[in-house]
């Protein structure tokens, strides 16, 4: 009943939608091409994180976006967020502890919480010098839990913060999750692909498998192993009203994973968060996250939120 409310409250905004995912699937270099972006490594606690800056010479954005995307992805799964961006807009690609390209000099000293990812976002800003910019904060999933841990513990700031079905407690693979940290790495190595087959076992959205299959192709299995003895135990829905800033809540690709009525009331239990339902097919979740980015680019802080994106949001007096 929800979905189908939801859906109906769409119509007639999905033509708005598909008209900038059309206008943005542009034919252009994916981000991690050679040539495309300059690579930083950043220093943190214990070793140095890997990302991607783009600065184009003729820019038609007003302000950089930060973007953090989910656990374990790689770059080839966010290949289509780059196309609305690329010549367009400055960006920058933050991989976090957890992806494949974090570098540290003891794996056993090497601490994988969501709380040493907020304390690397707080430094990478600062080595950005961010901290001294109007900038957008663009997360995704995981590290969308990562940007709002920060925001609770006062960490770090952003004159935007913009979140993408973001991750406040583990909703599904708790068993999977169980198994893997109590199971040596070595033997996650070894099973990894018959563990990953379980998982995505009946998936049949197309988009969802190939994404399934990467992070399965792309984990290090001692970074994964150290996220799961953490990730359980989390639940940052309880302390979202210790929020001070306002929060751009986005959702609206349909999946079992990604249920609409979450993210609302996550929007809600945010003092001032927005709740924004763009209702897009799965195979352009990440080209609209890329728009979502744009879009926020190309406006001052001080100037709210873009014409664009203004229809979709959903006032927190919609009831479900």
């Amino acid at each position: 009943m929800v979905d189908e409310t939801l859906e109906k409250m769409a119509e007639g905004l999905d033509a708005k939608l598909m008209e900038l995912i059309e206008i943005n699937s542009r034919e252009v270099p994916y981000f991690y091409e050679e040539g495309v972006c300059s690579i930083l490594y950043i220093p943190v606690e214990g070793g140095e994180l890997r990302i991607f800056h783009h600065k184009p010479e003729n820019q038609i954005t007003k302000r950089p976006i930060l973007f953090a995307p989910g656990l374990g992805t790689s770059p080839w799964t966010w290949r289509y967020f780059s196309l609305p961006l690329i010549g367009q807009g400055e960006f920058y690609f933050l991989e976090t502890r957890d992806k494949k390209s974090s570098k540290f000099r003891n794996r056993l000293k090497a601490k994988m919480t969501i709380d040493k990812s907020a304390e690397d976002i707080a430094k990478v800003i600062n080595h950005l010098k961010l901290n001294k910019k109007d900038f957008v904060i663009l997360g995704t999933s995981y590290c969308c839990g990562v940007i709002l841990k920060g925001l609770i513990d006062k960490k770090f700031t952003a004159p935007t913060i913009a979140l993408f079905d973001p991750f406040v407690k583990v909703q599904y693979y708790r068993k999977l999750i169980s198994i893997l940290r109590c199971t040596p790495p070595f033997i996650i190595s070894i099973l990894r692909f018959i563990l990953g087959g379980i998982a995505l076992r009946g998936e049949k959205n197309k988009t969802q498998l190939e994404r399934g299959q990467d992070m399965v192709k792309e984990a290090v299995t001692w970074k994964w192993r150290k996220v799961g003895a953490n990730i359980l135990n989390i639940d940052i829905f309880k302390q979202l009203s210790m929020i001070d800033e306002e929060v751009l809540v986005f959702h609206g690709t349909k999946d079992k994973h990604h249920p609409h009525v979450l993210y609302e009331k996550i929007a809600k239990e945010i003092p001032k968060g927005r709740y924004f339902f763009l209702l897009s097919p799965e195979e352009k979740r990440e080209l609209v996250v890329g728009i979502i980015g744009l879009e926020l680019g190309k406006i001052l802080s001080q100037e709210g939120i873009p014409d664009t994106l203004k229809p979709f949001e959903k006032k927190k007096s919609f009831s479900l």
